[in-house]
């Protein structure tokens, strides 16, 4: 356990086996300097194995209880949706019993364009919040008011990722790249996200078309969001099983790292997925697959203004149009500054760390 200046003892959890919340969760414990537990084993090998500096522990899951995290922890940061209302009116009986209420700091999984889950975030304890793009998504549904605290955090993941950019380089080239018999070939990366409430996900509607379609010239990444096996479980391993011997397709499950991914990708393939938000720091060509015609001045579409939308009706010239619009030179002035909107100035983790205690202390 790591003791922080307050003389609080803090740690990172991912309790429900979200393997996509570790590249959010690592970067975390790293810069506060607190370990990162585990109750997957094969999440916390990946956690070993992908996020250089972290304190990855593992916890057997029928050992996490309520209980076991107030007699050991006074913070808990985390990804999933803790309303600290609702985990008080069960175990306030605990807190009592320790004399101390159980402080928990929430971790966005990136930015999102997704409502439904931005709405969750407002009824945290302590919220990290990317930039002004965030909380004017807040306010834009009207529940910026029920925020209890934050901190800015800017782009904490894109920070860690440039300080480890020499071991990311190495992984990438030997479990990614060495895949590709041409590695000169451009790279597409294709990240669809899952099959949410809004049904946000293209990936089974439009996947085989772009793999049916796509020309030799080309090497693409698919990286598979781990919900989408539960979305759809048959036709998921239907499409994956007719194309995963196709030389320019590889499709990536298990390798959480984003930015390590998006530095050598030269073309971004997306929807509603937070890592186009992500891709942004490397202003290059983006395409977004508008399945639901939505408008890029929509407050929740405003990622599409930097980049070219293909409508369904489009999914199968979605190569002629790559090939038409192949140069975005004229949006990289519209990407900067959406980058800046959402991400704001690089901060220190020494920044970062200092104001995640001063609210704690505040409270």
């Amino acid at each position: 356990m790591s003791t922080s200046p307050s003389d609080k003892k803090a740690i990172g959890l991912n309790p429900a086996n979200q393997t996509h919340y570790i590249d959010h969760l690592a970067p975390v414990c790293n810069l506060m300097k607190i370990p990162l537990l585990f109750i997957d084993e094969r999440d916390y090998e990946l956690g070993k194995k992908y996020y250089p500096g972290l304190n990855a522990q593992w916890q057997e899951y029928l050992e996490l209880t309520p209980e076991f995290l107030l007699s050991n922890y006074d913070v808990i940061f985390m990804s999933d949706p803790w309303d600290q209302k609702i985990f008080s009116e069960r175990y306030g009986f605990l807190e009592k019993e320790y004399d101390k209420i159980l402080r928990v700091v929430h971790c966005p999984h990136g930015y999102s364009d997704k409502g439904f889950h931005l709405k969750k975030c407002v009824d945290e304890d302590i919220t990290l919040v990317y930039g002004q793009n965030m909380l004017d998504m807040f306010s834009h549904y009207h529940i910026l008011d029920r925020m209890r605290s934050y901190v800015l955090c800017g782009n904490y993941r894109y920070t860690y990722f440039k300080q480890y950019r020499a071991f990311y380089e190495k992984i990438v080239r030997n479990e990614i790249l060495s895949f590709f018999d041409d590695t000169k070939k451009p790279l597409l990366l294709y990240a669809p996200t899952w099959l949410d409430i809004e049904e946000s996900s293209t990936f089974f509607d439009a996947a085989q078309t772009l793999f049916d379609k796509l020309p030799e010239m080309f090497n693409m990444v698919v990286k598979l969001h781990p919900r989408l096996e539960l979305d759809d479980t048959v036709q998921y391993y239907q499409i994956i099983g007719k194309y995963e011997n196709k030389g320019n397709i590889l499709f990536i499950k298990d390798f959480p790292p984003v930015y390590p991914l998006l530095a050598h990708t030269d073309l971004y393939i997306g929807d509603s997925s937070s890592i186009g938000y992500d891709f942004l720091a490397f202003d290059r060509p983006m395409f977004f697959l508008n399945k639901f015609r939505k408008k890029s001045e929509d407050q929740s579409a405003l990622l599409y203004s930097c980049g070219v939308t293909i409508e369904p009706d489009d999914y199968p010239n979605i190569y002629s149009i790559i090939e038409k619009n192949s140069d975005q030179a004229k949006l990289s002035p519209i990407r900067k500054e959406m980058y800046n909107y959402t991400f704001g100035p690089e901060r220190s983790f020494d920044d970062i760390r200092n104001d995640v205690w001063e609210k704690i202390k505040a409270e």
